[in-house]
Parts: structure tokens; C-alpha cells; sequence
């Protein structure tokens, strides 16, 4: 049995044919791509990239939004207790003296000026981190991964007002090792007796 091939469909492109499938029967050649108009190719790439350019900045947001928000959260709350210490010690000192004296006057001027240099516009300005958001300052680390506590603690900033903050309580006489430890835990959580002294 032999197979015949299909008879050719009509011309379909007639002027006096209105059938809408017309441009797929036609008898003439299909136009090439090249002969499209310049403009609706620079458009269409033009869209195209845009739409591709937001889908990729949506699925890395979707990937990396979390982590670096957990990373920047975690290493800002180790730079708030450093700034609340350095901050809270220098308070009290002032506050320690009760009369207004040439000592409390410089304390009072020390507070505002470590307000000032640890703000946070300070801390995270350009000078100290990238902007992929790694620090510019030589960190020491005693271990192979660095933690944020020595993040924070090499922090020029850090480092100069915490030196000046051991300064400070020296000239006063404050042993800052008597509020640590496990006696001062202990002490200060309580066992919910009070102290007799």
C-alpha cells in the first residue's frame, strides 16, 4: 500500500479570504526576524531584561534577607552592650560625684563627647565597614572564626573609649573584677533572701 502524500491546502491569503488562519497556509514565505522593525527588538529586550533583572534581585532577596538580617542583628546587639557599658560606667562615675565640682564638670563633658563619637552614624560610617558590610579595621581574633565580641572590641571607636573608660576608673579607684564572677551571680540574682550585712 502506498502512502500519498497530503494535497496542499488551498491559498488562503486570497485578498477575498477572511479566514484567520490565513498567515499559517499562506503561499508566501514566512518573514524573517530580521525584518522586524529595530524598535519593537530594543523594546522587547528591553522588557525582557527588566523583568529578568527583577526576578533575580527578588529571589536573592529571598535568599540572603534572613541570614543578614540575623548576622546584622546579632553583631548590633553586641555593639549596643559594649556602647551601654562604656556609656553606663562614665553616667555613673559622673553621677557618683554629688556635688558639682571641676571632676564632675569634666565627667559630664567626657559623657557628651563619648555620645557623640560612639553614635551609630559613627560606628558604622564608611570609614570602618564596606559596603558589602565586612569591616575595614583589623580585627584580633584568637580563633579561627571570629566572633562578634571581637568584632566589636577591635573597633577603633570601641577600643579608644573603653581604654579611656579603664582610665577613668582607675583614677577613682573601682575594681571592675569585684562585679564579676560567680560569688557576684550568685549575689546579685539571689536566692530570694535578703543579706543581712
Amino acid at each position: 500500500m502506498a502512502i500519498t502524500p497530503p494535497s496542499t491546502p488551498p491559498s488562503l491569503s486570497s485578498p477575498h479570504n477572511n479566514n484567520h488562519l490565513s498567515d499559517v497556509f499562506s503561499d508566501s514565505p514566512p518573514t524573517s526576524p530580521t525584518a522586524a522593525d529595530p524598535s519593537d527588538i530594543l523594546r522587547l529586550r528591553s522588557t525582557h531584561s527588566t523583568a529578568g533583572y527583577r526576578d533575580g534581585i527578588s529571589i536573592s532577596k529571598d535568599r540572603s534577607l534572613q541570614s543578614g538580617f540575623d548576622e546584622g542583628y546579632s553583631l548590633g546587639a553586641v555593639f549596643g552592650l559594649r556602647v551601654g557599658y562604656i556609656l553606663g560606667a562614665l553616667e555613673g562615675l559622673c553621677s557618683a560625684h554629688l556635688q558639682e565640682s571641676e571632676e564632675r564638670k569634666a565627667l559630664k563633658q567626657l559623657v557628651k563627647n563619648a555620645r557623640e563619637h560612639l553614635a551609630i552614624e559613627k560606628l558604622f560610617g564608611r570609614e570602618w565597614w564596606g559596603e558589602d558590610g565586612t569591616w575595614k579595621y583589623e580585627v584580633q581574633g584568637t580563633e579561627e572564626e571570629v566572633t562578634f565580641r571581637e568584632v566589636v572590641d577591635s573597633h577603633p571607636l570601641v577600643k579608644r573609649w573603653v581604654e579611656r573608660v579603664d582610665q577613668e576608673l582607675n583614677i577613682a579607684g573601682v575594681q571592675v573584677g569585684r562585679f564579676e564572677g560567680e560569688e557576684w551571680e550568685e549575689g546579685r540574682v539571689g536566692n530570694g533572701e535578703a543579706e543581712v550585712g
